[in-house]
């Protein structure tokens, strides 16, 4: 045994020697005997197992196991247990570690292995198996250890990818979420900016509506006054009408005073022509200021709501923004 001087302090405290290893090379025809019925009695027993019998369905077949577990049993007797015993160990735990075969069977391998090979050695070998028994079990007894510490490897390899990971999701969160507070405070700015033009306009368009009021108004004075014309024009109207009645009356003495009635009725002809004019133009006027007053409205109830989301996008950014910091904590 030439092996490190912790390795070595493990194989004392099992009382591992190197005559258990003399022992079992000398004993090697015996193992080589018993070899295949060894390896068929433990795969009759692994195949009561339906998990075992397709994990190796999976990654092997049972003949080519076979043939693994024959150079196993045999190496047994190789009287050899050095730093490359020790590594060949550690890196098959390792491969089992790989394609799932949990550690309760694996070691669990050991004492069914033991239990045939006391079987047998008892029926081949019945003066003198109990001394290789005890051997064989001190060097399944290290091998278990050393699965423990394969398996114990992986999983600290595990750990160790599983922080590695976390430490670049940590990073990843990080450079996103100084990235979206960027983006937020941008977002939070633009939106008080089109909540204060929203607000802007939609002042605008109140004074607006309230000028078309104004204006409105305006416009039914200007029909009275034209109802007022309409009034003067039929009374002027009908004046000169009596004037023109009077001169035919008064004969030759009434002719010039019948030329200034008919004056009279043309003018008052031509102001009702004027206000009829005058009064189909305002009914225009009126019509197209309630399309403009009813869009005016409209406006201003699109602007006051656009002002409203964009308060709450506002709200929103901010509320975001809260939740980019709390992402940030993350990393520390």
């Amino acid at each position: 045994m030439s092996i490190a001087a912790a390795r070595q302090k493990q194989l004392d405290y099992i009382g591992l020697t190197s005559k258990d290893l003399q022992l079992l090379a000398a004993h090697r025809p015996v193992f080589e005997k018993v070899v295949n019925e060894v390896v068929d009695h433990f795969y009759r027993h692994v195949g009561n197992y339906p998990e075992l019998v397709d994990l190796i369905a999976r990654f092997s077949n049972i003949d080519r196991l076979k043939e693994t577990q024959r150079m196993y049993w045999l190496s047994m007797t190789d009287g050899v247990v050095d730093d490359a015993y020790i590594n060949q160990r550690i890196e098959i735990g390792l491969v089992h570690s790989r394609i799932g075969l949990s550690e309760d069977y694996y070691l669990g391998t050991y004492m069914v292995y033991l239990d045939i090979a006391t079987t047998i050695f008892q029926q081949v070998i019945p003066e003198s198996w109990h001394p290789i028994i005890q051997a064989l079990s001190k060097m399944f007894n290290l091998d278990s250890q050393l699965v423990l510490e394969a398996y114990e490897k992986k999983e600290k390899e595990k750990l160790h990818h599983l922080a590695a990971d976390q430490q670049n999701t940590l990073l990843a969160i990080t450079q996103i979420t100084q990235q979206l507070t960027g983006m937020i405070s941008e977002l939070n700015e633009n939106a008080r900016a089109i909540s204060d033009v929203a607000m802007q306009t939609a002042a605008s368009q109140d004074q607006a509506h309230e000028l078309l009021e104004e204006l409105t108004g305006e416009m039914h004075q200007i029909g009275k006054m034209g109802e007022l014309i309409r009034e003067i024009s039929d009374q002027s109207h009908l004046v000169g009408l009596n004037a023109a009645i009077e001169a035919a009356h008064a004969g030759e003495f009434g002719r010039g005073f019948e030329v200034v009635a008919s004056e009279v009725r043309k003018l008052a002809a031509s102001s009702r022509d004027a206000q009829g004019k005058i009064q189909a133009n305002l009914d225009q006027i009126m019509k197209k200021l309630s399309h403009v007053q009813k869009e005016s409205e409209h406006t201003s109830q699109g602007a006051r709501s656009q002002a409203s989301r964009s308060q709450e996008l506002a709200v929103f950014a901010t509320t975001m923004e809260k939740l980019a910091v709390d992402l940030q904590k993350l990393d520390h």
